[in-house]
């Protein structure tokens, strides 16, 4: 592979994200300004879609009618996934210390707790078909970490029955169709309608991730996302077939999607790409697959094991499938990963259905310093400082020095009162 293919591998579809945010800008501007109205004229612009004020929330109404609706198998294997979220989300809220405390130095503790943000609007994107999956994935760790006021967004896609009982079966609170831009403004900044909340976390397009990255600041959001990818370790006891039908898999989702095979055997590389070829016309979304191989994805072929791991920790990839004889073992070697599927039975989709691990993941290489949605992402973290006289008077004797050197005597001053009034 030239370093010329490789950068572009590494790369894959970063846009130039200021480009697309200076497209975002007067979108976000305009619904500031003339709130409801703004997002009603853009619903219908790019979806296409006309509804009026009262139909941009989804009500006690919509929902029955959702559930009357909705296959009973579909409602059934929902229930499903979300008890396993709950499963893998409460196990994660009790590895989390909700307040803990250390004394530095006599007369001085500190500590932190941890809250539940407020308010929270999960952003769930429908494009092209309807995302209840991701509803619920995103729903369950809000809840658990105690958020108030769940707020739930996506685009107005049909009638859109399931995500709208994956909502009420997660416990999202409040569900709006509008998606896109005018959804990441309306949540940041409020409208008639919509109340602002104080955190956005979700997947979506370059213009929702320009989107939150507009309104970071004014907003907390999550992390910068990307088209989904894969990437797959794989020695020579590996399965083609298995190799070849995860790859395709990332590839539908998205044009610029990746699946990316590493190994360092000959035979595997080939049959993999004799597999992609056999099973790619039976698949559906082959118009947007054979886009997407064409593009980012990649067989490569490494000389061994330690090459292999290196390129997977440079790539950082969403997914990392590792399908090798000491899969298990190698798992301390990866640094850089959203998330890690082990074995030949551990595929991607499997998590993006069913695990009940969250699959909303860090793209595009932020595996180097974002982590998966978690009950984390809707907490934060405040710090408690407890001081008494004693500590008062050993710390006097650090700080003054220092006060000194940079010249801010108001801060000394703060002390000095204390000081004085306990001497006298």
């Amino acid at each position: 592979m030239s370093p010329l293919d490789k950068a572009m591998i590494m790369r894959r579809a970063h846009e130039d994200i200021e480009g697309v945010k200076r497209e975002v800008f007067p979108i976000i501007a305009d619904i500031r300004a003339r709130g409801d109205e703004a997002i009603l004229e853009y619903l219908e612009r790019f979806d296409n879609v006309r509804l009026t004020k009262e139909e941009l929330v989804v009500s006690e109404k919509d929902v029955r009618e959702a559930y009357q609706n909705t296959d009973p198998l579909v409602l059934e294997a929902i229930r499903k996934q979300i008890a396993l979220s709950r499963k893998f989300h409460h196990a994660q809220e009790s590895q989390i210390p909700r307040q803990w405390e250390v004394e530095t130095i006599p007369g001085v503790r500190l500590g932190q707790k941890k809250t539940a943000i407020d308010s929270v609007g999960l952003y769930v994107p429908g494009g092209t078909a309807p995302y209840p999956t991701v509803m619920q994935i995103l729903a369950v760790p809000a809840k658990i970490a105690g958020v108030e006021r769940i707020v739930g967004v996506t685009p107005p896609r049909g009638k859109n029955y399931e995500v709208i009982v994956a909502a009420e079966e997660a416990g999202v609170d409040e569900l709006y169709r509008v998606g896109g831009v005018a959804a990441i403004a309306a949540l940041a900044y409020g409208t008639e309608t919509i109340k602002p909340v104080d955190k956005i976390v979700g997947p979506g397009n370059k213009y929702v991730t320009a989107a939150k990255l507009s309104v970071f600041g004014d907003v907390g959001i999550d992390m910068p996302a990307g088209p989904s990818e894969v990437l797959i370790l794989a020695d020579e006891e590996a399965n083609p077939a298995y190799c070849a039908a995860d790859m395709l898999s990332a590839a539908e989702h998205d044009p610029n999607a990746a699946g990316v095979l590493v190994t360092w055997s000959k035979k595997l590389a080939e049959e993999t790409q004799k597999e992609i070829a056999r099973q790619l016309p039976s698949l559906s979304r082959q118009h947007i697959i054979k886009q997407s191989l064409s593009k980012y994805s990649a067989i490569i072929l490494v000389q061994n094991k330690d090459e292999a791991i290196e390129f997977a920790n440079e790539y950082a990839p969403e997914h990392l499938e590792i399908m090798t004889g000491d899969c298990e073992s190698l798992v301390d070697e990866i640094r850089n990963a959203g998330s890690i599927f082990l074995g030949e039975f551990g595929s991607k989709a499997l998590g993006d259905y069913a695990t009940g691990a969250n699959h909303v993941l860090p793209t595009g290489g932020g595996a180097k310093m974002f982590s998966p949605i978690g009950v984390e992402t809707f907490m934060k973290t405040s710090e408690v400082q407890y001081v008494t006289e004693e500590g008062l008077r050993t710390l006097a004797e650090i700080m003054k020095p220092i006060v000194e050197v940079e010249n801010l005597d108001a801060h000394w001053n703060s002390v000095a009162q204390r000081l004085e009034e306990k001497n006298n």
